[in-house]
């Protein structure tokens, strides 16, 4: 009988509310929150399925780590050390704190040497980083300011080392750093990685699989001072859902967020219709209201399933590493967004374009979750208002609406400071 009364608040409010409140039962209020909590869980692991964020090596959060002299060796004519002066200042959006986060740390990793042809620098250590497709990280981003001398390298090239020193791939940088105009200047390069790449060359037996330090080398055709900097340097280009790397936590950051959502909403709207009744001396009894406002909250999993509806309808979407820090989940909505940007960020103009590309391609999601969220919590007051008609049959329409009216806005309030969701 309780299966039959839950969808007879959508079809027949008044009926099923009068039997309700005759003869509450908890068993229906529990039904409606595991549908409401299992519902919610669905609707944001399809959402997270839909959405991929970046990896990086080192962790985004420790991507300056590359950068410490200290982790370098270099041949015996060039100094390294780190330049606090000059660095690659690349600032971003870090979740819900509305302030920005130095990506790259507030110092370069500088090579000099005097009177030298040559500079070689290698970084021993790279925690064996999988560079193999389709999997593995597929982008080696490196930031490099050739400070002197005046004329661009004669020849400069990259090395991947896999396992042993005898065992490498090698690039060549020459041509990205040949133009003479970008001296002085922090250019930015991103080589390609992994079997499918174009430009390696191979020495001994290395695997993609396995890249466990690196080494630079520059070459000038004549003897000078050489001052190289060098401001952001990590492997990129792998890409994976929330869920695949921690699909524990979310589901018990869902399971937590939602439970809260519900409980608080169903206590709060009572507890407010409640002191409403005793403020206007009216007889009252708490659990036939409190297991009646429960059977007014089935709205709430209506609304839950018609978002997972239009979450099903979500394109793919790539957030990159410079916007991973900023992406905020659970917001108001539950909906994965990114706030406008804040003041001082300094992301690249590709990062900003992809940005607004995901905005545009999320915004009928968002203006749907929008919409059930007015929708759902004016179809709870008006249930509300039934409830209390049925309560006490003697308050006029007017006041039914505006108990109703104040206990609902009541709600959402202290739903948005407490839990944050609505």
């Amino acid at each position: 009988m309780i299966l039959d009364d839950i969808p007879q608040v959508v079809y027949a409010p008044a009926k099923v509310f009068k039997k309700i409140i005759e003869n509450p039962k908890y068993l229906g209020a529990v039904l409606i929150l595991v549908l409401f909590i299992g519902i919610q869980i669905g609707f944001e692991y399809v959402q997270f399925s839909k959405t991929y964020v970046e990896n990086t090596s080192p962790a985004v959060n420790n991507l300056p780590s590359f950068l410490n002299a200290t982790s370098w060796q270099s041949n015996s004519n060039v100094t390294l050390s780190n330049n606090y002066n000059d660095f690659y200042n690349y600032s971003v959006d870090v979740v819900g704190l509305s302030t920005v986060y130095s990506l790259f740390g507030n110092s370069s990793l500088e090579m000099d040497a005097a009177n030298a042809n040559n500079v070689i620098a290698a970084l021993g250590n790279t925690s064996n980083v999988d560079c193999s497709a389709p999997s593995g990280f597929l982008n080696l981003s490196m930031t490099i300011k050739l400070v002197d001398p005046s004329v661009a390298p004669q020849s400069a090239t990259l090395t991947l080392y896999s396992l042993s020193d005898t065992s490498s791939f090698q690039y060549d940088l020459t041509s990205s750093l040949s133009n003479t105009a970008d001296i002085g200047l922090w250019n930015n390069l991103t080589i390609p990685l992994g079997q499918n790449a174009q430009g390696w060359t191979s020495s001994g037996s290395p695997s993609w699989s396995n890249i466990t330090a690196l080494q630079l080398t520059f070459n000038y055709p004549t003897s000078s001072n050489i001052a190289i900097r060098i401001g952001a340097l990590f492997f990129r280009g792998q890409y994976e859902t929330p869920i695949q790397f921690n699909g524990t936590g979310i589901a018990l950051l869902c399971l937590e967020t939602f439970s809260l959502q519900f409980i608080f909403a169903w206590f709060v709207l009572t507890g407010v219709i409640y002191l409403f009744f005793k403020g206007l001396k009216s007889n009252i009894t708490w659990k036939p209201l409190f297991i009646a406002v429960a059977f007014a909250l089935f709205v709430m999993v209506i609304r839950a399933a018609v978002n997972l509806v239009a979450a099903a309808t979500l394109p793919t979407v790539y957030y990159p590493f410079d916007l991973s820090l900023g992406v905020i989940f659970p917001n108001t909505f539950g909906a994965i967004t990114y706030p406008l940007l804040t003041a001082g960020s300094s992301l690249s103009a590709q990062s900003v374009a992809i940005l607004n590309s995901i905005n545009s391609a999320t915004a009928g999601f968002r203006e749907a979750l929008f919409a059930m969220f007015a929708v759902s919590y004016i179809w709870l007051g008006a249930l509300g208002t039934v409830i209390i008609g049925i309560l006490n049959p003697q308050f006029s329409t007017m006041k039914r609406v505006l108990i109703a009216a104040v206990s609902v806005g009541v709600t959402i309030l202290l739903l948005l400071l407490l839990v944050a969701v609505v």
